[in-house]
């Protein structure tokens, strides 16, 4: 096995196509072989029956009178009631060994004497005087010498189609793999390249070429998620490097400024380390969406009263500013979603914290929970200015941010992105659009995935 995995495919395929074509041929030879000897067995008996025909047309017309020598060439003998051979012409080692022949079989039997095989057939003539018996014999040594020549042309024969389907595979194999040949040589260029070309997909609607188009599909979504990463890792440079540098900016001034603004300074480094800190959690948070990390679940009861939590942390965020804060919640909220508590309170505090800085102060922002059939669909709406129609496409994107018409100008840009990909972790879709006449909804639809278990 190990020999055969250090193969080609091509090498494989032969070796196989090889050894089922020498044990089918090796069936056929068989077969043919045992056929053409029941035939040439069957010819040598007509022949003896036909050599014994005289014998027994004349032993039932004249059964007292001398029985007649046979013809030259015929190997007969021919025994009275009495067991007395009338006649024979049977070679001595036969004669001999006429006692092992069994007189009342029907079916012709092989007697062999040194080197020789004879097929004996024997006949029993019934006459007014007793039972006659009539033994004839033929020598095997033309069928068998006939039976070696078939089996050398067998063997020969067959042994050359093997070889010719070995050849044939071969070729069928390679022609088969040739475009996978070439598929894997585009695709050495277009690394050894850096090309942005994809693979070449052929026009036949085969197995080859919906290979061809589903690593272009992967080519694709490996340069888009490099893309992504490029680009995650080019804008957090930038995000960090504003609160980086105002860090800095007053570590020199706390060493070398004025000591009177010390608690200023103390404080303004204090709110970048607090951005940078969001920054980076942000990104953890994102990085461990992206690897799939979030495989818990989370029961309907336990969100809802995430939800209430989440209301709580923005009325006390909210203490000094005229903002009306809402939670509407289902009556009962049984099931599980793929989604754990705490994620689901990231979201919410997300959204509502934009929420926040969109309503400056003044306004209304509500949230609400609705348990569907199959889905819990939570709606979150304030009555600030709405976004842009040409931004909405992008708010989920990583750092995007609009103008400041909403506050964003305070933000990360990763709110939103948090909020997709943890929707999208768990198999549901988050959707943004403008209220009327302003605000902005966004629809968070999460699967059930099942039943809560039983608090027992």
């Amino acid at each position: 096995m190990r020999v055969l995995n250090r193969l080609s495919i091509r090498a494989r395929i032969t070796i196989g196509t090889l050894l089922l074509a020498a044990v089918f041929f090796a069936g056929v030879a068989v077969v043919v072989r045992h056929q053409v000897e029941n035939i040439l067995q069957d010819a040598s008996f007509e022949v003896l029956k036909s050599d014994a025909s005289p014998f027994e047309t004349a032993i039932q017309q004249e059964p007292n009178d001398s029985v007649d020598h046979p013809g030259e060439g015929q190997l007969v003998a021919v025994i009275d009631p009495a067991g007395v051979t009338r006649t024979s012409t049977l070679p001595v080692g036969l004669a001999s060994k006429l006692s092992l022949v069994d007189l009342d079989a029907s079916v012709p039997q092989e007697i062999a004497t040194g080197k020789v095989t004879y097929l004996v057939a024997v006949d029993t003539v019934e006459s007014s005087t007793g039972d006659w018996t009539i033994v004839t014999a033929r020598n095997q040594d033309a069928s068998e010498l006939v039976l070696a020549d078939l089996t050398t042309g067998l063997v020969v024969g067959l042994g050359v189609l093997t070889l010719l389907f070995g050849v044939v595979s071969w070729l069928l194999t390679g022609a088969a793999l040739r475009p996978v040949t070439h598929l894997r040589r585009s695709a050495d260029a277009i690394v050894a390249s850096g090309s942005a070309e994809l693979l070449p997909v052929g026009t036949a609607t085969d197995e080859i070429t919906d290979l061809a188009t589903t690593l272009n599909r992967l080519i694709d979504d490996l340069r888009s998620s490099a893309a992504r990463e490029r680009q995650m890792v080019s804008d957090a440079s930038h995000e960090l490097r504003t609160p980086l540098a105002v860090l800095q900016t007053q570590l020199e001034l706390l060493r070398t400024g004025d000591r009177g603004t010390l608690d200023a300074d103390i404080l303004a480094a204090e709110r970048a380390t607090a951005r940078l800190a969001r920054l980076v959690g942000s990104l953890l948070e994102l990085s461990r969406l992206d690897a799939g990390q979030q495989s818990s679940v989370g029961d309907l009861d336990a969100l809802v009263d995430e939800a209430g939590e989440a209301i709580d942390r923005a009325r006390l965020s909210a203490m000094s500013d005229q903002v009306e804060i809402e939670l509407t919640v289902p009556g009962t909220a049984d099931g599980t979603v793929a989604m754990p508590e705490l994620l689901y309170g990231r979201v919410l505090d997300n959204l509502l914290s934009n929420s926040l800085r969109a309503v400056h102060g003044v306004g209304r922002v509500s949230v609400t929970l609705t348990r569907t059939s199959s889905s819990l669909v939570t709606v979150v709406s304030d009555d600030g200015p709405g976004m842009s129609p040409e931004f909405l496409p992008h708010a989920f994107d990583r750092f995007s941010q609009e103008d400041d018409s909403r506050g964003s100008t305070h933000g990360s840009g990763l709110g939103l992105a948090i909020v997709a990909a943890a929707a999208y972790a768990a198999g549901g879709t988050v959707t943004l659009e403008n209220a009327h006449p302003a605000g902005l909804t966004v629809t968070i639809t999460l699967p059930i995935t099942g039943r809560a278990p039983d608090a027992s």
